[in-house]
This record gives structure tokens, sequence and C-alpha cells, in this order.
């Protein structure tokens, strides 16, 4: 972890096979909130999470249908940012969204299994969120959307959206989900 980051987006991959947080910046870890709006690695703006129930609908001819909870549907973050523009040096965070889009998106390393997914999340501010990719859950980066305000120089918004994948768990009887 950078010593002034906030927050981080992160994918396991062969550099660090064991799921854990890579540290300082390499091409598996896109940092955030290191300094100033606009820096070599970015600033997120807005965290947005959503938790779906899946309703089932018995239809009633003539009456009000019937709602069935089946559970939980999905979970997913959308985290809105803004990050340098892109210098195409291969080490920016745009490309560094682009490979991992390209790329597979569960993995096996080294004796490291990722089915659910193999990407990490760490918000130091809002650690609800947070979550390290393990053989059990893990997110999945299912789609990056950039906006280029033609107005604004040098910065190049995004909406990365992770997908959880994976076992809700209580452990210890703590009480709190965990993912």
């Amino acid at each position: 972890m950078g010593s002034n980051a906030q927050s981080a987006i992160w994918r396991a991959g062969t550099v660090n096979g064991a799921g854990t947080e890579p540290s300082g910046s390499g091409s598996d870890i896109i940092e955030f909130n290191t300094g100033a709006v606009v820096n070599d690695q970015g600033h997120i703006l807005q965290t947005k999470f959503t938790v779906s129930s899946s309703v089932a609908v018995n239809e009633l001819p003539g009456a009000v249908d019937k709602l069935q909870d089946t559970g939980v549907q999905g979970i997913t973050i959308y985290v809105t940012g803004s990050i340098n523009d892109p210098q195409g040096d291969g080490v920016d965070p745009a490309h560094k969204f682009k490979e991992w889009m390209l790329e597979d998106k569960t993995i096996n390393v080294t004796n490291k299994v990722f089915p659910k997914g193999r990407f990490g999340l760490r918000l130091n501010d809002f650690t609800t969120l947070n979550l390290t990719p393990t053989a059990d859950r893990g997110y999945i980066l299912s789609n990056v959307e950039f906006i280029r305000d033609g107005e604004t120089k040098g910065k190049l918004q995004f909406v990365a959206t992770l997908r959880f994948n994976g076992i809700i768990g209580s452990p210890n009887g703590s009480g709190q989900y965990i993912w």
C-alpha cells in the first residue's frame, strides 16, 4: 500500500499469486487518492454499492401476484473516479484497466486458484466493500467505462464495475457478513 493511498483496485496474478494486495505501483494495482485530485494514479470520486434480491413472481389471475424471495441475486460495486490522461506507456491506470478487461478474470497461478474472481478492492474510508480474493470469493471486473471531457485537459474519468462472486460468509459468529 502506498504511503498516503486511501484506496486501491488490484488483481491477483503471477506477481502476487497469494492473492494479497501488491505493494507499490506495479502492473497489478491501481492506487487512488494519494495526493492531488489528478496525479499519476488517480482519485475516486464516488463509490456506489448495489445488493439485489432475486424475486420470483407467481402470477395470480385476477389478484395481486405473489412474490417470493429467492435470495441474493448479485452484489455490484461501481467505482467512479478520475485518472491522468493515458500516456500509452503501459503502466498508466487506463492501460491497466484495458489489460485487465482483455485478460482472464479468474486464474490458477502457482498453487493458488481464484475461480470466483481475481480482483480485490480496498477502500480505507469504507471498509465494508473491501475484499482480498480467495478460492471462495472474489470480484470480477465486469465493465470499465472511460469518459473524456473535452473541456478538461489532462484528466480521464472512469467508471469501473466490480461484481462479487462466491460465498458470502459470517466467520467466527461475528454477525457481520464478509466478502
